[in-house]
């Protein structure tokens, strides 16, 4: 009777993992692909200089990205709405700008940040 029982739990916890484990690998069907983006260039407001490593964020996502060397950003897959885009970087007053995103609309922006130190 015990080995019964100890089979009956083991084969129960078995089927659960099973069950986890294809639940976890289901693909998520949550619409419609976006294939709207923002994009752009940061610099120096003095010196036009472009700015490598600045942070810039969808304040109200979980989408972040840096600037690369060439002070230039993308984020991808962008639902449509308008959004607060937060700027900082160290030796900048950081900045946030509103952008309305488009459906299948490429936004392009061009960011200025003023140096703390004149």
């Amino acid at each position: 009777m015990k080995r019964r029982t100890l089979f009956f739990a083991i084969t129960l916890v078995a089927l659960f993992c099973v069950e986890g484990i294809a639940a976890k690998k289901a693909p998520k069907t949550s619409g419609p692909v976006v294939h709207s983006s923002l994009s752009g260039v940061i610099l120096d407001k003095d010196s036009n200089e472009k700015l490598a490593g600045v942070t810039i964020q969808l304040t109200s996502t979980d989408q972040k990205i840096y600037s690369n060397s060439k002070g230039e950003f993308k984020l991808d897959g962008i639902e449509p709405g308008t959004y607060k885009v937060k700027i900082n970087c160290i030796s900048y007053k950081d900045k946030e700008v509103s952008v309305k995103i488009s459906k299948n609309q490429d936004e392009k922006l061009k960011i200025l940040l003023n140096p703390i130190l004149p």
